[in-house]
């Protein structure tokens, strides 16, 4: 059962039990003030007992305010003739303003209830729109209501037209701004219910939107009981409900009301140029929507009662529905009953593992014609040629256990209305595993992706030429490493580039004489140097042709093509030294016209030296640690030093080495750093150590069985390493970590001497809370029980070297972290005499976004550091009396 979440109060009274400090949303009083000097906290004046928000250093206050948003890169430019980019506008860190926006957490569902939306289109909103012309390098202001922030936009199919969500504080409007123009507008004065449908869909003409509506004459929010009419009750019989800890389930049944009353919603179609309002069907408690190409009908996914109180909204019921244009329902294409657990070996949840998956797979509007699509396995019966063929899907005959298993084929499946079982025809079959369709844009040629036991393979089939099919990608074999990937409507399996069509959707790009497709991607890591390249593709032949490939001087990312027949591409250039800059490329040339000028915003760490250095243990495992170090720095110099990991499990030395060829490759890009950075620490006199930490499997063992001894083993090799070339004083060290990171700062500090201080954020200190497994630990706590005991830092709080640090986001969402992890840790370590602080941060989820909370975490960390790694050496100046 999970306790009741925290109140303002009940954290307030922790906070007067000294066993957290809470900043300025929770003013300290006088009672708490004269509790702090109880327990030893610093003398009046000392930033680490500020109640208060405090910032960091001038230094590090700038960099974590940095605007980085000033630097653009063009990625994705506008459908149809490609000739815009569009970009958001930042105003910087949100503020508590929109962090602590009042709001509802209910089983992973985060609602802004007085704006009707998402929590995290409010968190994440932002100042404006900005669309840039390339070819010209006109960039064009859109206009945003007064009193607005800006939320979800998105692209007509035609490129001519951006929705977006004008979120203001106790509402979410629907607008159209003009690309060429960015003038803005209104269309529909109705308010938006963007809690579950978080952005506006267009239809395939671009003249109307899709999306869910407040409902007519909804009354007002649930109101909770003022005195509990019950006990809380949770009950189990015998059946087996393995579960994640996850945070903020549903609760009550008030909560319950409360969740259907903000997920209950109207599906609507709103005319752009009319402000024409359809409604379609009742009500409901809408998950998802997907409109047909022609607006006759919907696909709409409706949430199902009864609700869970052991699992996330995600895991509810559901039942997906097609609806007609008056909102009647013509058919039920699926339905999820509720998934009461996630428990691999529980054979209700493997139900979806069945070695055959016979049910409908990846259900969506054929985009090019009526009715819909689907892939399902074929019947037992189906025998015969595989392959392309039209004709009706012969019904399903029922298997008995004494039936002779045989290898189903596999079927694209077209289900014209009514959608009864005599309307599917066979699109396409074949005795591998389909695993994904695509359609050129104009629906002439299907691209099936295809999986079997000698590979992955594209088919395209010619639609209008009896079904022709040809085999165009067929599987990389041998020494070939290259690295393949499409672009522009996101990866396929098989490389193909794709782009939005004009439906709306993606399509496989074709060249404007029809006859290729196009792929790229970056050759095999060879001396270090990875060049990118374009080949175009035969279709009916399978021939190839490299159209570009760079000289692997420096890291080219090519982000998309700019016409069918990619003879220009928006690229990105960048190397270790020299800043990402957006270009327009003409590839038979490889003429570069560059679109941005983009500026160095933190040269205090461009300057900044950087090693990269490889650590042996005494093993004989080596992995590598990355250093920053001050700009000025003088080699020989030891300085005081702060570690920041995170580790991971391998099998072996091999597996390590091949995961750490792929990350060097991030070495060849030029560097950039978030507001949390702990490169940042490099203006303060530090050097930061940010080593790589691989627990290694032994033979017959799991990782995790090593996880001490490789943690402990991996840290003393970096130190070490790092000694023996006199960087670090071996004697002003400091750890941290988030979340893993932090759990295993903390384990470090429990089983090893090296540490002066300690930085734990958003952790879990006590395995006997995540009974059921943690990161990648599959094993329960009765199958793996020494093991979960060694790994919980709790349990060997008493062993503490050093000054501990912990601080932790009070709504905390991650799964295993729930924040009695530290208020227990900070309880012990108080009882033990440790020395220790715990910081808890109002409002902010698993890794804090607001300004004011990372300025005030910035300004704490320094502090911390400079008071018990940096200045732990010198002489204690005595105290006044």
């Amino acid at each position: 059962m999970q306790m009741p979440r925290p109140t303002s109060e009940s954290l307030r009274s922790l906070a007067l039990l000294g066993l957290l400090a809470l900043p300025a949303a929770f003013p300290a009083t006088a009672a708490a003030q004269n509790q702090a000097s109880t327990n030893g906290a610093a003398a009046k004046g000392d930033l680490l007992a500020e109640e208060g928000y405090v910032t960091p250093p001038e230094a590090i206050a700038k960099l974590v305010t940095t605007p980085r948003d000033k630097n653009v890169s063009f990625t994705s430019p506008s459908p149809g003739a490609r000739q815009y980019f569009m970009r958001t506008l930042s105003d910087g860190l949100p503020s508590l303003k929109y962090v602590g926006k009042a709001h509802h957490n209910l089983g992973g569902f985060q609602i802004d209830q007085q704006g009707n939306r998402e929590r995290a289109l409010t968190m994440r909103s932002t100042a404006g729109i900005e669309v840039t012309e390339w070819a010209t390098g006109k960039r064009i202001p859109v206009s945003i209501p007064v009193g607005a922030r800006v939320g979800a936009p998105v692209w007509s199919p035609d490129g001519t037209q951006i929705a977006f969500f004008a979120l203001y504080d106790d509402a979410t409007q629907l607008y159209v701004a003009d690309a060429a123009t960015g003038k803005s507008r209104p269309v529909s004065p109705r308010t938006v219910l963007a809690t579950a449908i978080t952005q506006p869909e267009w239809t395939a003409d671009g003249v109307s939107i899709v999306t869910v509506l407040v409902p007519d004459g909804r009354g007002p929010e649930p109101k909770e009981p003022a005195l509990a009419n019950g006990p809380m009750v949770r009950l189990n019989e015998n059946n087996k409900l393995k579960t994640r800890t996850y945070a903020d389930l549903v609760m009550t049944p008030f909560e319950k009301d409360l969740l259907a009353y903000h997920m209950n919603g109207q599906l609507a179609v709103v005319n752009t140029k009319t402000k024409a309002v359809r409604k379609v069907g009742a009500p409901g408690l809408i998950r998802a929507i997907d409109a047909s190409p022609d607006g006759q009908y919907f696909k709409v996914t409706y949430v199902e009662k009864p609700f869970s109180y052991a699992l996330p909204v995600v895991s509810y019921g559901a039942r997906d529905v097609v609806l007609d244009a008056s909102g009647t329902v013509v058919k039920e294409v699926a339905k999820r009953p509720l998934r009461e657990s996630d428990d691999p070996s529980d054979p209700m949840a493997a139900r979806g593992r069945a070695t055959v998956d016979t049910s409908k797979r990846d259900i969506r509007f054929h985009p090019f014609a009526p009715g819909l699509l689907y892939t399902q396995v074929a019947p037992v019966a189906a025998r015969g040629r595989a392959g392309a063929g039209t004709g009706t899907a012969p019904a399903a005959q029922a298997r008995t256990d004494s039936a002779p298993a045989a290898r189903r084929n596999d079927r694209l499946m077209h289900w014209k209305a009514p959608f009864d079982s005599s309307s599917a025809t066979v699109l396409y079959e074949t005795a591998n595993r389909i695993t994904a369709t695509r359609f050129n844009d104009a629906g002439t040629i299907l691209f099936v992706t295809e999986s079997g036991t000698a590979g992955t393979f594209e088919q395209a089939v010619f639609l209008t030429e009896n079904n022709a099919k040809y085999t165009v990608v067929t599987p990389r074999r041998g020494a070939d490493t290259t690295q393949v990937r499409g672009g522009f409507g996101g990866r396929q399996p098989d490389g193909l580039i794709t782009r939005p069509g004009k439906k709306g959707v993606p399509v496989v790009m074709v060249s404007t004489d029809g006859k290729f497709v196009f792929r790229m991607g970056t050759a095999a890591d060879t001396a270090k140097v990875q060049n990118t390249w374009v080949e175009k593709i035969e279709i009916k032949t399978g021939s190839m042709s490299r159209l570009y490939e760079s000289d692997g001087r420096i890291v080219e990312t090519i982000s998309a093509p700019l016409d069918d027949d990619f003879s220009k591409a928006v690229i990105q250039r960048e190397s270790a030294t020299m800043l990402p800059q957006s270009y327009v490329l003409t590839l038979a040339t490889k003429e570069a016209k560059q679109l941005t000028q983009n500026v160095d915003l933190m040269p205090e760490l461009s300057a900044a030296v950087k090693k990269n250095i490889v650590a042996r243990r005494a093993d004989g495992y080596t992995f590598n640690v990355k250093v920053t170090l001050p700009a000025d720095y003088k080699e020989g110099t030891r300085l005081p030093a702060m570690f920041w990991f995170y580790p991971y499990e391998y099998d072996n030395q091999a597996a390590y080495d091949r995961a750490a060829t792929q990350n060097a490759q991030r070495d060849r890009r030029y560097t950039t750093y978030g507001p949390r950075s702990l490169a940042f620490l490099v203006t303060q006199g530090y050097a930061v150590v940010e080593p790589d930490a691989p627990i290694f499997a032994s033979e017959g063992q799991l990782p995790n069985d090593n996880y001490v001894a490789d943690l402990r083993n991996n840290l003393s090799a970096v130190i070490d390493a790092l000694d023996t070339l006199a960087i670090v004083d071996r004697h002003r060290l400091g750890l941290g970590g988030h979340s893993y990171g932090a759990f295993s700062t903390v384990n470090a500090m429990v089983h090893t001497p090296f540490f002066k201080a300690g930085i734990a954020g958003d952790g879990a200190y006590n395995r006997t809370l995540t009974p059921n497994g943690f990161q990648s630990e599959r094993r329960d706590i009765w199958a793996g029980r020494q093991t979960y005991l060694d790994m919980s830092p709790f349990l060997y709080a008493d062993q503490l070297n050093g000054a501990l640090l912990m601080y932790h986001s009070t709504e905390d969402q991650n799964v295993g972290t729930d924040p009695i992890n530290s208020t227990r840790m900070y309880h012990a370590l108080m009882g033990l005499g440790k020395t220790t602080s715990l910081y808890m941060y109002p409002y902010e989820d698993h890794g804090p976004i607001a300004k004011e909370t990372v300025l005030d975490q910035w300004g704490r960390w320094v502090a911390w550091l400079d008071k018990y790694v940096k200045n732990a050496n010198a002489p204690k100046k005595p105290s006044a009396m």
